[in-house]
């Protein structure tokens, strides 16, 4: 049986390090990749989806298909044993905990968006990290174009035609340029919409867009931005933000209804979870990229803190966060783990990338590679050139560059396929003899009994008995587990056809916050029926 290999994080850095690791390992590797999503998310592209320049799934690429060889498992863990090499996962419609171990771990969770700080930026905006993000970035567009089209309010088509992006990098740029490609091109669709009244609006902290190329691009690209419309507001930074408005530090407000954010960065919860002590968020390796302290635990990505060398000595700067060098960090780590496995010397770090570029609309880019800086349309050209070449896959690349020649020639899609807005409740039927909930489980909620009968059994953990009790109409089970945060011990059962009301555990935590009489009662039932059941 070869070395177990347990990758954490099914992004740029997780998805190449199982790559190119399946080609340097022993054949009886295990390698297993675990991640939420069954999918890989070509980052970069998302602004792309939410213009419509190409289709939702031309920019992912499911992660079966792109690692052959490699055992992926949509999953989360929830729980990393350092001292005895396992890991605790839950998958599957029940969430039982599954127990994994390794003998190499690798650490690539990236990071998340923390807007806690800023009230109201985390309940509305929009972020750009996955595919989600782009699907609903665009039918808010289009929802808003069709209201300010029909609107006799001066006002209100005023704050509907408002778009504000916050953060000037990479990903603010691309966002706004592309938001900008696609209102422009459809605003033959709505007669009663001038461009002019179009009024995006693009919030950079520092002194000029793009700072992480040199200055004259970033000058470039700020004209060219303007000359389309877009105001940029320079030294400034969001405060907060509300359903109608966005408020900067100076006091300004911008009546909006539309806000993205491309800032805010911070550690992923899972990452703060480990125990491991963390450096501005991020988990401190070598230059080999080792965990320090912990043996055959490796992390790259967004999420380590990976520093450069200059020589063989580090320079005292780390790696950005971008594409490029997650996907230069992967293919040193494969080489280093495949090392580490036959006992050779590991190899440091060392990346000098070629260039940055981006994209900022309208056939225009901004660009330097190797030392030249180029703007405009061949600027445009190359950015093009570089993605195709770093997308996964003959197929993908082929439908992507499909997809961007049908754009220059075919009018872009205003059709809002929006989801079904989901409800934090739902309603659940179960016949005679079904095992609503198991021992063992997260349960899936908060459960209220509508009509019909559940019967709960707990075994006692010392004894064996167990205690019944029977649930009927407005009796519920749940809350000592939600709040609590265990797992399951009993067996909640049909005893009859049954329909509950679900209500989402996170909501239920949130309802107890908010109203103190519920959590009173609540508590205070915790209280009686625990001497008579024992913890569930």
């Amino acid at each position: 049986m070869g070395a177990r290999v347990v990758i954490i994080g099914g992004g740029f850095a997780g998805a190449f390090t199982a790559k190119w690791l399946r080609r340097r390992a022993p054949r009886n590797t295990q390698i297993n990749l675990i991640n939420a999503d069954n999918y890989f998310v070509f980052q970069p592209l998302l602004p792309e989806v939410a213009s419509g320049t190409i289709n939702a799934p031309d920019a992912v690429t499911p992660l079966r298909l792109l690692l052959d060889g490699v055992r992926v498992r949509m999953a989360q863990v929830v729980d990393v044993d350092f001292e005895g090499k396992s890991l605790t996962l839950l998958q599957g419609s029940k969430r039982r905990p599954q127990q994994l171990g390794w003998d190499h771990l690798v650490l690539a969770v990236g990071q998340r968006t923390m807007l806690h700080k800023f009230p109201g930026l985390a309940e509305h905006s929009l972020s750009m990290r996955d595919l989600s993000d782009a699907h609903e970035l665009r039918n808010k567009i289009i929802r808003r174009l069709e209201h300010a089209d029909i609107t006799q309010d001066v006002e209100l088509k005023r704050r509907l035609l408002t778009f504000v992006v916050a953060g000037g990098g990479f990903s603010g740029v691309e966002t706004i340029g592309e938001l900008m490609e696609m209102v422009q091109r459809t605003l033959r669709f709505y007669p009663n919409i001038a461009n002019s009244e179009i009024h995006p609006i693009l919030v950079q902290r520092g002194e000029r867009i793009l700072p992480e190329l040199p200055a004259r691009l970033g000058i470039y690209a700020a004209r060219a931005l303007s000359k389309r419309g877009v105001e940029i507001r320079l030294n400034a930074s969001i405060a907060s933000a509300t359903q109608s408005a966005v408020f900067l530090e100076d006091g300004s407000r911008i009546d909006t209804t539309l806000l993205v954010t491309t800032v805010g960065n911070g550690p992923h919860a899972f990452t703060e979870g480990l125990g491991l002590e963390l450096e501005g968020g991020k988990i401190p390796v070598d230059a080999c990229l080792a965990v320090r302290g912990r043996e055959c635990v490796w992390a790259l990505g967004d999420a380590a803190l990976v520093p450069l060398i200059t020589g063989n000595e580090e320079n005292g700067s780390y790696a950005p966060p971008t594409a490029q060098f997650a996907v230069a960090e992967a293919k040193c780590l494969a080489a280093n783990i495949a090392r580490a496995m036959a006992g050779d010397a590991l190899k440091k770090f060392d990346f000098r990338p070629k260039g940055s570029m981006a994209s900022i609309g309208n056939y225009r880019g901004v660009a330097e590679l190797f030392g030249i800086r180029i703007t405009g349309l061949p600027a445009w050209i190359l950015w093009r050139f570089l993605y195709i070449g770093m997308l996964p896959g003959f197929s993908t690349r082929l439908r992507v560059a499909l997809n961007w020649l049908f754009d220059y020639f075919l009018p872009r899609s205003i059709v809002q396929i929006a989801n079904r807005a989901s409800s934090s409740t739902r309603y659940a039927r179960y016949a005679a003899k079904d095992v609503v909930v198991g021992p063992g489980q997260i349960p899936a909620g908060f459960y209220t009994v509508v009509s019909g009968c559940l019967e709960s059994r707990i075994p006692d953990p010392e004894t064996g008995e167990e205690t019944v009790r029977l649930l009927g109409p407005g009796d519920h089970w749940g809350e000592r587990t939600i709040s609590s945060g265990r797992l399951t011990r009993g067996t909640l059962t049909a005893k009859e056809d049954t329909r509950v009301l679900v209500t989402a555990a996170e909501d239920f935590r949130k309802l107890r916050d908010v109203f103190p009489a519920m959590d009173t009662y609540f508590s205070n039932m915790e209280e009686d029926i625990r001497p008579r059941e024992g913890p569930r």
